[in-house]
């Protein structure tokens, strides 16, 4: 007779099917080949069996490393074990250039082909507890608000992470009870082993800290990221209300505002109203905004700390600047 699933396994298909919209008739899932991903491809079909949805698996050939195209084609063939309905494999090259990093790099063209493949419908991907406890603590040192540290969302539009509130620990105890008996041995990504790379640095430093300070360090990172997010959409939808007194051009090339209306918002709206106006004037999205902090704050020392200073240079060939009573955020 067989063995009745765990109470981790369990909890891991509730969280898959409580994570993905209602009517979902299709998924891609992320499938690297690794213990994370294989886990997730094997919950996603055990649930999309009796949900009604199928399982489509698209591993990302980062061609980084050698022999990455026949890891490629294993993974797929795990996943099609585990019960997918269909795999492929998307090669890809990870452009560098722009000088962000392997990391940043490899994760930005997996992205995209990720939702090449999808076409719209739910992506999901296998980050755990673990990965968004490195993402807090990273971003931490960085200098971060409250956008910034509340990390990864486990729904954030086409894409879910049902494993978010998952410890590592416990994908572990589901390769020992699904993968293993499967006879199916995850890839162990040898990148995981240097510690080169920030985020492997920072697992060894999470190590120490749950040695030091218990097992609860992640947990409590996760529920941080978790209110800080709550938060920021607060102060975001605030924000949208802020934003309703500044004009633009019919181009979008100039933003204006009143100051007395800025001066009328708290500072942590006043800066995202700021920040909304740069975005809409140079036609750039927030997450790859070139905007730093003391950009803003020199934006926003011309509304709150005004005497006589002079524009403002800022990227993108873009200037801010006070005049007659108001900011003006305009392209050069």
């Amino acid at each position: 007779m067989k063995k009745p699933a765990s109470e981790q396994v369990v909890a891991m298909r509730v969280a898959l099917r409580d994570c993905l919209p209602s009517g979902t008739t299709e998924v891609v899932v992320g499938c690297s080949g690794g213990p994370d991903s294989l886990v997730l491809t094997a919950i996603a079909s055990w649930v999309g069996q009796r949900e009604g949805f199928t399982v489509h698996a698209v591993t990302v050939d980062h061609q980084l490393q050698p022999g990455s195209a026949e890891i490629a084609r294993v993974a797929n063939a795990h996943a099609l074990t585990l019960g997918a309905t269909s795999a492929e494999v998307v090669a890809v090259t990870v452009d560098q250039s722009s000088g962000e990093g392997m990391e940043s790099a490899a994760r930005k063209a997996r992205r995209v082909a990720l939702a090449s493949a999808a076409k719209g419908i739910p992506i999901l991907l296998g980050h755990t507890a673990d990965d968004q406890a490195e993402t807090v603590l990273l971003r931490l040192l960085r200098g971060a608000g409250a956008h910034t540290l509340g990390a990864m969302s486990a729904c954030d539009g086409q894409v879910h992470r049902p494993f978010l509130g998952t410890p590592r620990d416990h994908i572990a105890l589901a390769v020992a009870e699904i993968l293993e008996p499967m006879e199916i041995t995850p890839w162990s990504d040898p990148h995981n082993l240097d510690s080169s790379f920030a985020r492997v640095h920072m697992r060894t430093h999470i190590e120490s800290l749950r040695t030091d300070f218990g097992p609860g360090i992640v947990a409590g990172l996760v529920r941080s990221a978790e209110l800080l997010r709550a938060d920021d959409q607060a102060l975001e939808q605030w924000a949208d209300l802020g934003i309703g007194n500044v004009v633009f051009s019919h181009d979008s090339t100039e933003g204006a505002v009143e100051v007395a209306h800025l001066l009328e918002l708290p500072e942590a709206v006043r800066t995202r109203v700021i920040r909304r106006i740069y975005e809409q004037v140079v036609g750039i999205e927030r997450e790859s905004s070139p905007l730093t902090f003391n950009h803003v704050a020199s934006i926003n020392a011309l509304v709150t700390n005004w005497h006589g200073q002079g524009e403002v240079a800022l990227p993108s060939g873009a200037s801010a600047a006070r005049e007659y009573g108001r900011l003006r955020i305009y392209r050069t």
